[in-house]
């Protein structure tokens, strides 16, 4: 089958809706936007807040582990792209923002498996997931298997477990 233009690319924009590659890039970009607006962090950044990339996705699995009113994490990650000024105040925000992107990355991801899970009808179904953020991050998979299980029809069950053969095993 090929695939034309739009279908790549709406794969491709998809892809950056819920992939653990572009979270922290959604994280950066919004905070970003508010401490340009000194909205967050005093108004005042980093060169590391302003450059793409720079927030990794990994700091989001971390700030999300912190427990509420606890900011081990979210501290180290700020020190890590130089905004040691933030306040409990910022480690907060960062946090609600972080919850909000993994939130919406999780549910995405779940609605395109709930839209196969309910278009093949079948009894049961286990999906295999592979990747670093289903793997490491505190809450996706519970998120994932609560909106997986809201969008899909009740007669059909499914389970959806990690899946560490690689990527490139199971592709086909």
């Amino acid at each position: 089958m090929l695939l034309t233009f739009f279908e790549i690319s709406s794969w491709n924009s998809f892809e950056k809706m819920i992939s653990g590659m572009y979270m922290g890039e959604l994280v950066r970009s919004i905070c970003a936007d508010l401490t340009r607006r000194g909205l967050m962090f005093g108004g005042k950044g980093s060169t590391e807040l302003f450059t793409p990339h720079m927030f990794k996705s990994a700091y989001v699995s971390a700030i999300e582990s912190d427990p509420k009113g606890v900011y081990t994490n979210t501290k180290q990650s700020c020190d890590e792209v130089n905004l040691q000024h933030a306040t409990e105040e910022d480690y907060e925000n960062l946090k609600m923002i972080c919850t909000r992107i993994s939130s919406r990355a999780a549910h995405l991801a779940s609605a395109a498996i709930a839209t196969v899970i309910n278009k093949l009808k079948r009894e049961h179904m286990t999906i295999g997931i592979d990747g670093s953020v289903y793997k490491y991050h505190p809450n996706f998979n519970t998120l994932m298997d609560q909106k997986t299980a809201e969008l899909t029809n009740p007669e059909y069950k499914f389970t959806i477990m990690l899946s560490e053969d690689g990527s490139g095993r199971g592709a086909a």
